[in-house]
């Protein structure tokens, strides 16, 4: 309705943003393509309610969110860019006991060097600001 779409993150494509050409937009001489933020399944809360495969308890939660980060953090030290998701709810998380390991896990990452806990949007913003939409490219940090 006027808006522009700032971002999407309805892909679990990548692990790190990427641009997209808009089909909307193939007429137009000034396109500005869709910076798609990708969404993680794997790091999100609403695995508490999978019984097999998903958190059986608020330390599986805080175990998983930590191993994850020190693979993504090594690898970001060796150069790679990297981008954690973590899919939240509040009526998943905002129990007691499973809030009680997403504090445990921010305070576990605030004590990393070089660790940016941003939101979505501020995630698109840096991206769009380091690597602009070009047509035909997938844009991807590099």
């Amino acid at each position: 309705m006027g808006e522009d779409l700032v971002w999407a993150s309805d892909t679990y494509a990548d692990d790190i943003p990427y641009w997209i050409d808009r089909a909307d937009e193939k007429d137009r001489a000034n396109r500005k393509g869709c910076l798609m933020v990708p969404y993680s399944y794997d790091c999100n809360d609403f695995k508490f309610h999978v019984p097999v495969s998903g958190f059986r308890d608020p330390d599986g939660f805080f175990s998983h969110l930590r191993n994850a980060f020190d693979v993504l953090y090594e690898e970001g030290e060796e150069g790679q860019p990297k981008m954690m998701t973590v899919g939240l709810h509040c009526r998943i998380i905002g129990r007691p006991g499973r809030f009680k390991a997403l504090q445990d896990f921010v305070e576990y990452i605030s004590k990393k060097e070089g660790v940016w806990v941003a939101t979505r949007t501020e995630i698109a913003e840096a991206f769009k600001a380091h690597f602009p939409y070009e047509k035909g490219y997938l844009a991807k940090a590099k």
